[in-house]
């Protein structure tokens, strides 16, 4: 059985503007460090520079800030050393459970955020 871990990797930018990816893979932290200094040089090769067609191997776009490159970064990994890309949804887990009858339960919770505005 394949053995994957999981990295996440994140930025902070203007305005609270936030992004999180979380990356799996069947590879030690040592080898994941190794490919992201790897994806980093990739990224800073391509800052700035002016891209032609044909010519450009992540997205089709130069990088001017944060958000770009780390979206090269992630392109990177997910393209040229095969890192899977996961979505996570920390407002929802199940739970199993035994109860007294020897069964086995599976329960849902769901953080639900409502909003209303109150009015005067």
């Amino acid at each position: 059985m394949t053995e994957l871990n999981s990295f996440k990797l994140e930025y902070y930018w203007y305005e609270d503007e936030h992004e999180e990816t979380i990356l799996i893979k069947d590879v030690k932290r040592e080898e994941f460090e190794k490919d992201l200094l790897e994806a980093k040089k990739f990224a800073e090769k391509i800052k700035g520079i002016e891209i032609k067609e044909g010519k450009y191997l992540g997205k089709g776009y130069k990088i001017e800030c944060l958000p770009e490159f780390y979206e090269q970064v992630i392109w990177f990994l997910t393209e040229k050393k095969q890192y899977k890309e996961c979505q996570f949804n920390g407002d929802i887990s199940y739970i199993i459970d035994d109860d007294s009858n020897k069964e086995i339960n599976i329960a849902k919770n769901e953080k639900i955020t409502k909003r209303t505005d109150l009015k005067c």
